[in-house]
């Protein structure tokens, strides 16, 4: 046999001169002139003409086999260039009907509170209604924010369009614009006082932390 005969690197050379092609025929030739092999093959037949065909898993193996490479990296497609840019806009036309879900599950929730009477069960479903509360804040806030920046990009394209030098705010100017925006909310919904108590009160916790 070849491969006895030959050390491994012997036939790396060997197949580096000759060839893979002539090198497996070579190699499988060799060992099916070996007496050590039978000629006899084996008949698969199928039962029925409908039922699939058997097939050996006895399949011949190439001597020196070609390493595919090392194992699969997995990749995740938030932070994977592959994937592309996140467009926001895309994003909400594509799911904006979670808000609504959300919406329908805070009813059915808000429903459920009014009918029951046992303590803990309350409690939970008070719970469940804040978790949807703070998310749909955050999702308010968000979109918010997208619109600002959409609006902002208008303007300086408008100016460009006009001719003249587009201008595209900072982030520290769309935050001042953002934190103005909520001070006129809550002055006419009345809750700067419960809000600038929420401040001071977050800011000496702070402070004891860091003391």
């Amino acid at each position: 046999m070849l491969s006895e005969e030959l050390s491994i690197g012997e036939l790396l050379k060997l197949r580096e001169d000759i060839g893979t092609k002539k090198f497996d025929e070579l190699t499988n030739k060799a060992t099916s002139d070996s007496p050590t092999t039978t000629s006899t093959k084996k008949e698969f037949k199928r039962e029925h003409k409908r039922h699939p065909r058997e097939v050996s898993s006895k399949r011949k193996v190439s001597v020196l086999r070609k390493n595919t490479g090392g194992t699969r990296k997995s990749r995740d497609p938030r932070f994977d260039d592959l994937s592309g840019q996140f467009d926001e806009t895309c994003f909400q036309a594509s799911y904006g009907f979670l808000g609504d879900m959300r919406s329908s599950e805070k009813a059915e929730l808000q429903a459920e509170l009014k009918k029951c009477k046992d303590p803990r069960k309350r409690d939970q479903l008070v719970k469940l209604i804040n978790k949807i509360n703070t998310s749909e804040k955050a999702q308010q806030i968000k979109a918010e924010r997208h619109q600002m920046k959409v609006e902002s990009r208008k303007e300086a394209l408008a100016s460009a369009k006009q001719g003249k030098n587009p201008y595209f705010k900072k982030k520290s100017e769309l935050r001042r614009t953002e934190l103005k925006m909520k001070f006129e909310k809550l002055k006419k919904e009345g809750g700067v006082d419960k809000y600038l108590a929420k401040r001071r009160k977050r800011n000496l916790q702070k402070d004891k932390k860091t003391l």
